[in-house]
């Protein structure tokens, strides 16, 4: 069982299970629908909204993450940096570029500034402190550096 986080990343975002069985059964049921023709565009433009669709999320398991296209193995993370100022947190791994998980890439349905604020702090240092915990047990000996 994987935790998600909704999480504006670069990259194509993650199709659900059930979005593409579901997307051509609705394409199947346009053809009986075309002779009705009211009712096969609607099906039709719902199927291809459904297969269309991707959702942005981080995906944090108990031994890897998953945002976009990037996949980070706690085992192999040698550094981890956290700057509560900044809002940043960076996974270094052995091999490869840092994942850089920032603040503001954190959606939230606040409407007043300090309040938008408030909330992406929150789930940030939630996640945060959730990758921490996931990289201390896969690999007791990374680097972990938490500026406030």
């Amino acid at each position: 069982q994987l935790n998600s986080w909704k999480y504006q990343h670069d990259g194509p975002g993650i199709r659900q299970r059930w979005q593409l069985p579901l997307s051509g059964a609705l394409m199947l049921a346009c053809l009986p629908a075309l002779v009705v023709p009211p009712l096969a565009i609607p099906l039709f433009i719902i199927a291809l909204i459904l297969m269309l669709y991707r959702s942005r999320k981080l995906l944090i398991g108990p031994r890897y993450l998953i945002c976009g296209r990037e996949i980070v193995y706690f085992a192999n993370v040698q550094r981890v940096d956290r700057d509560d100022v900044a809002g940043f947190l960076s996974l270094t791994p052995a091999e490869g570029a840092p994942f850089v998980l920032n603040r503001e890439k954190f959606p939230t349905n606040a409407r007043k500034a300090d309040k938008i604020k408030r909330n992406r702090a929150a789930k940030f240092a939630k996640v945060a402190e959730r990758l921490i915990v996931h990289v201390r047990a896969a690999n007791p000996a990374a680097d972990i550096r938490v500026h406030c």
